[in-house]
């Protein structure tokens, strides 16, 4: 039976307190006692049993009806909430648990853009009739609700050629999302070697929906080692850091420029389940041609295709990767635990990574 009043469902938290407790992780359990044995029960849990939630988002955690002592059944399964609501969602709402095997359902979670900030408690309980017999068990899901008002830092360029010895710049830019105001700090991490990296201004005051920029100023001297380096950017605001890459390549102006492939993710677009379509610019001084890519999911599950034909991609040019897994990929490769990642799912983030006929590789992270 399935109870959707929630003063009924005030009673029967009481009745579990007060009859079973509560045990670790926010999970209680009723079974009955024939003849000094525990009869057939079950137990339920949510795995990530809390959840960091951004307002105007949606997360999901898995619950899982494990059987104990041989239980079988349907369990129905509800959702009570202390104090103030988000919008919830259960699929099924009814999970038939075979004997000493699991059920499993879905629990999605949404924070509205108006949603208050704050900590909720969720709990999840389950119910099985059979023979006159009730069985129950419950789990609690915590979730922090926090504001979505952010910002984005950005180079450009971010790629940069230098004559060891001279200077070049580039422009840091800090953009307010979700009508974030106020400041943010900029940090420059430059490797050991005579570099010296100074900004304009700092640091940057946003207005809500503006925009704002540095001029960062990078030197080498004579002594400095040709090669590549990394220069990181980090913006911070409060809890909120992002940073941002430079890629600087200091060269001898005597002899001609390494060959450099580097890719950008312009765009990018789930055609369907199974398909990915990669919009990549091509911001390096050379041709780039693909040959093999990986996608990730993740809990580290890939499909790989190690025969992937293009496209080639110009300099300053933009060029579309398709990207298949599953049933829609003849050659590709499945790793990690079977049946787990077949296709890709709302609101998942995934990870491919591409690597080039001259084995460079390049990653992305997409969310469909």
């Amino acid at each position: 039976m399935l109870f959707n009043n929630i003063v009924h469902l005030k009673a029967l938290l009481m009745v579990l307190t007060a009859a079973v407790g509560t045990v670790a992780g926010g999970t209680m359990l009723s079974s009955y006692v024939n003849g000094g044995k525990v009869g057939p029960s079950f137990v339920l849990t949510i795995n990530p049993s809390s959840l960091h939630l951004e307002q105007g988002t949606t997360l999901s955690s898995t619950v899982s009806i494990l059987s104990v002592n041989g239980f079988s059944g349907t369990v129905s399964l509800s959702v009570f909430f202390e104090g103030s609501k988000l919008t919830t969602s259960l699929s099924p709402t009814s999970v038939t648990v075979p004997a000493n095997g699991t059920g499993k359902s879905s629990l999605a979670v949404t924070a509205t853009p108006t949603s208050t900030i704050g900590s909720y408690n969720i709990i999840v309980i389950g119910i099985a009739s059979s023979h006159g017999k009730t069985t129950y068990a419950s789990s609690e899901l915590s979730v922090q609700v926090v504001s979505n008002q952010d910002f984005t830092i950005t180079s450009s360029p971010s790629s940069i050629v230098n004559n060891f010895g001279s200077t070049n710049i580039t422009t840091i830019t800090v953009a307010s999302m979700n009508g974030y105001s106020g400041t943010v700090a900029l940090t420059f991490t430059a490797p050991f070697g005579y570099f010296t990296v100074t900004g304009s201004q700092n640091p940057l005051t946003l207005s809500s929906g503006g925009t704002n920029s540095s001029t960062l100023t990078i030197t080498t001297s004579l002594s400095t080692n040709l090669g590549t380096y990394n220069i990181t950017v980090t913006g911070t605001a409060g809890s909120r850091t992002h940073s941002t890459v430079i890629s600087l390549t200091v060269v001898d102006p005597i002899a001609p420029p390494p060959v450099i492939e580097s890719l950008k993710l312009n765009a990018y677009q789930f055609i369907n389940g199974t398909s990915l379509s990669l919009i990549l610019q091509n911001i390096g001084n050379s041709s780039v041609t693909l040959q093999s890519y990986v996608v990730m999911d993740s809990s580290g599950n890939t499909w790989s295709l190690s025969n992937l034909v293009g496209p080639m991609i110009i300099p300053n040019g933009l060029g579309t990767a398709i990207i298949l897994i599953g049933a829609n990929c003849q050659g590709c490769v499945y790793g990690g635990i079977p049946g787990l990642f077949f296709q890709f799912n709302m609101g998942q983030t995934y990870t491919v990574t591409v690597t080039t006929i001259m084995n460079n590789q390049f990653s992305f992270t997409v969310t469909r």
